[in-house]
């Protein structure tokens, strides 16, 4: 009777779980994690950290710029920072957020790729954003509960991350 109740409970539970939601809410804290760092490291360095998206090779670039040029020099540090299996950046079909549809809204360019700049006093570059998304969101062009975005507020650096759910976007982080 109980080994019953448990197979019973089991079928009604297991297809509940939802195991993209939660590798997508942990990408998305990594690299809000990695944004946020970057605006503190750029005030207790007191130079330029740059933040550039490989979306094609799914990672990020961090680049300590000592010398604020927005060039990588032979004595300048730079990390890589890599998207988990299975998550991408970019939309799918979730709604747009205020700040824009793209994949990204960078300005800066490094290498030729997208780039966000945290300047010494905190402040980023450009009002920005970010998505995130599962791969089998972005092959399908379904499952938009898969996204996530990050917003950099250019004044302050201010990191905000949202998890797009049903016809709306909820502020998560």
């Amino acid at each position: 009777m109980v080994m019953l109740l448990i197979s019973i409970m089991a079928g009604i539970v297991i297809p509940l779980i939802q195991p993209q939601k939660f590798q997508m809410d942990a990408a998305v804290v990594v690299v809000a994690s990695t944004f946020t760092a970057q605006q503190r490291g750029s005030i207790l360095r007191q130079h330029n950290m740059v933040i550039v998206v490989d979306s094609a090779n799914g990672w990020l670039r961090v680049h300590r710029d000592a010398d604020n040029d927005g060039v990588i020099d032979t004595d300048e540090n730079f990390s890589v920072i890599q998207l988990d299996e299975g998550v991408v950046f970019g939309r799918a079909s979730a709604t747009a957020r205020p700040l824009g549809g793209a994949m990204n809204t960078f300005l800066d360019t490094q290498d030729g790729m997208p780039a966000l700049t945290f300047r010494r006093n905190g402040s980023s570059s450009a009002e920005s954003i970010l998505y995130l998304t599962s791969a089998r969101a972005s092959v399908s062009g379904a499952f938009p509960i898969d996204t996530r975005a990050i917003e950099i507020e250019r004044a302050t650096g201010r990191v905000r991350c949202y998890s797009f759910q049903p016809g709306s976007w909820i502020q998560t982080c």
